[in-house]
């Protein structure tokens, strides 16, 4: 029996049972358990078929872009490391570093994880990430794949110190760069002599690597010439 909230009866049913009074199985235990490799499509289906959330692709545009893309880096001397945040699918990345790209990057831990456990070699966690939870799940992730390279950022001694005692617990080996703090206002160290101190205090780790700087102005991003982009760094 269902009741508005006026206590008025809007809709009633009668249960059915069979002939020995029991009543009819759930229907949860008669369609079984619910499958968890779900697919919101198969090759064929059309596009109104496709059920959400799902990454629909332009594959020849995806691949004319990846190819420039990298023929454009490679011709500067750079190294390419798309951020996965954009697409998060691991065949996307695996085509990446097919490509030439050197790794990937993430936002966050649980990232990361799926990454390398798709395959991808080479990851690098944009992020400054704190607290003993997170920091022991980074660490576990470089134990669980001893192949891999994984990387993250760091911008305070304390962070630095809580990421080396995690790893230390569980003899795990992790990278790490500095982040420098370019105007944004959101992340990173201030100055020189800032990155100096934390650069000696990761050197006091054995199991941390420094690899070197990263540094982001996120509103200097899509711009197509270097005039646009300084002038987005002054404003």
């Amino acid at each position: 029996l269902c009741r508005d909230l006026r206590g008025r009866q809007r809709c009633s049913f009668t249960e059915r049972r069979d002939s020995t009074g029991a009543a009819p199985p759930d229907p949860a235990v008669r369609l079984g358990p619910m499958k968890l490799r779900w697919a919101p499509a198969r090759v064929g289906d059309a596009l109104h078929e496709v059920d959400t959330p799902a990454l629909v692709l332009d594959l020849d545009r995806f691949e004319a872009n990846l190819e420039r893309l990298m023929r454009s880096s490679t011709v500067r001397g750079m190294r390419v490391r798309p951020h996965a945040k954009s697409h998060k699918c691991v065949e996307i990345a695996r085509r990446q570093m097919e490509a030439g790209a050197v790794g990937i990057c993430c936002q966050k831990v649980s990232e990361a994880e799926i990454f390398l456990a798709g395959g991808i070699d080479n990851v690098l966690i944009t992020n400054e990430i704190i607290g003993k939870r997170k920091v022991t799940a980074l660490a576990s992730l470089a134990i669980r794949h001893p192949k891999s390279t994984i990387a993250v950022c760091v911008d305070d001694v304390r962070q630095v110190r809580q990421i080396a005692t995690a790893c230390r617990a569980l003899a795990a080996e992790l990278e790490v760069y500095i982040e420098l703090d370019v105007g944004h206002g959101r992340a990173g160290v201030p100055d020189t002599p800032a990155v100096v101190d934390l650069a000696r205090e990761i050197k006091l780790h054995k199991n941390l690597r420094l690899r070197g700087l990263q540094a982001y102005y996120g509103s200097a991003q899509h711009r197509r010439t270097v005039r646009e982009r300084r002038q987005a760094i002054t404003l």
